[in-house]
């Protein structure tokens, strides 16, 4: 790795406010790139960080209760393991470093510091000591390039954050994006254009609306490829590798962000759905729930995930196939008693009859409120 650039020489001179905003966003990028690497000279550059800070708008107490998270944060995910072990920090050797926080209305919003905020509250602790930032324009743009090529990012709240950004430049819905990019990407495959794509992610911007110009992509295609290019994302790998978290049943999403499961055993575990197991929703939700356990309780890799969600959908599949041509045979039998048949069969045998019907039907209902519980 090479030499990372000190973080307080950014800021050791007189900055305009303005300027301020830009270098605050950047400032933050480095940070991220630091704890990310977890680089030695880390816990250095973020003292010199706040030093500057201070020198610049002071320390100050701030009521936790008008401390806001930031909205923009891209990372999601803040496992509560980790919450408490600043917690026990926290209470055992007091608040070391100050957040950083922007004002924000009578508030301030969050830009350093969130797990120690949580530990806060948890304590009960009613202040925490903050050094001020001014807010950087295009606050969730800035959040997002900050995270969105970390390789600890996971991909659930990657493809939230990059969905976000997409819909606040074009106005698409969740919806709309994941069409609109399936449709512009498949019909470019079959143009065998895909890798001219791809090569617009390195150009300028200019450069990038002239390539897709060419690629004779329409005016809502062109917004969203424009908006992931400029974002150095390739289109077909956000759509193979983060587009399909969004559509995850909440159990697996919830199972994301709170058990450390990867996305691609979430993937792989969401081929257990009601309509490809041919069950109610509720059961399904069971077997994905109880399939995810498994795979965290054993660790298991993606290949044995897939292999148990193999058998899962054996044990449901297989039965209905082999039952399937017993309900045919039979109902090919019931539509031989054509009302010509019957008409020939004495009333005491169709009493017998309608009365074996009646209570075969009695079954069949009892049967289908179980599986649609």
């Amino acid at each position: 790795m090479g030499k990372i650039p000190a973080i307080s020489q950014r800021f050791t001179s007189a900055i305009q406010a303005t300027d301020q905003a830009q270098r605050i966003s950047e400032l933050q990028a480095e940070v991220e790139k630091l704890r990310s690497s977890q680089s030695p000279v880390l816990e250095k550059q973020i003292e010199a960080l706040r030093s500057q800070l201070q020198e610049q708008s002071g320390e100050k107490d701030i009521e936790v209760s008008k401390i806001q998270a930031n909205p923009h944060q891209p990372r999601q995910t803040i496992t509560n393991e980790s919450i408490q072990t600043i917690a026990r920090s926290l209470e055992k050797d007091g608040q070391i470093t100050p957040l950083i926080v922007i004002p924000q209305d009578d508030n301030y919003l969050l830009l350093d510091g969130q797990r120690r905020w949580e530990a806060a509250k948890i304590l009960g602790w009613q202040t925490l000591r903050s050094v001020i930032a001014i807010m950087p324009d295009d606050l969730h743009r800035k959040a997002l390039l900050t995270f969105i090529h970390h390789e600890d990012l996971n991909p659930l709240d990657k493809a939230e954050a990059i969905s976000k950004e997409v819909a606040d430049v074009t106005s698409m819905s969740t919806e709309e994006i994941l069409t609109v990019l399936a449709t512009v990407l498949r019909r470019l495959e079959r143009q065998k254009q895909t890798s001219q794509l791809t090569s617009l992610i390195t150009v300028s911007t200019e450069e990038q609306k002239l390539g897709l110009k060419s690629l004779g992509v329409n005016e809502a295609e062109e917004k969203l490829l424009l908006v992931l290019l400029g974002l150095a994302l390739n289109p077909t790998s956000v759509k193979a590798n983060l587009m399909p978290m969004l559509s995850l049943p909440n159990d697996l999403k919830q199972s994301i962000r709170e058990k450390g499961l990867k996305g691609a055993h979430a993937l792989a575990l969401s081929v257990l759905s009601a309509k490809a197991l041919g069950i109610s929703e509720k059961i399904a939700s069971k077997e994905r729930i109880k399939a995810t356990e498994q795979v965290l309780s054993q660790e298991l890799n993606v290949a044995k995930t897939r292999e148990l969600v193999s058998q899962i959908k054996a044990k449901y599949i297989k039965s209905d196939h082999s039952s399937s041509k017993q309900i045919m045979a039979i109902q090919r039998s019931v539509e031989k008693l054509s009302k010509e048949n019957i008409s020939n069969i004495d009333s005491q045998h169709l009493t017998d009859l309608r009365t074996l019907f009646q209570q075969k039907l009695a079954e069949i209902e009892s049967i289908l409120e179980i599986t649609n519980g």
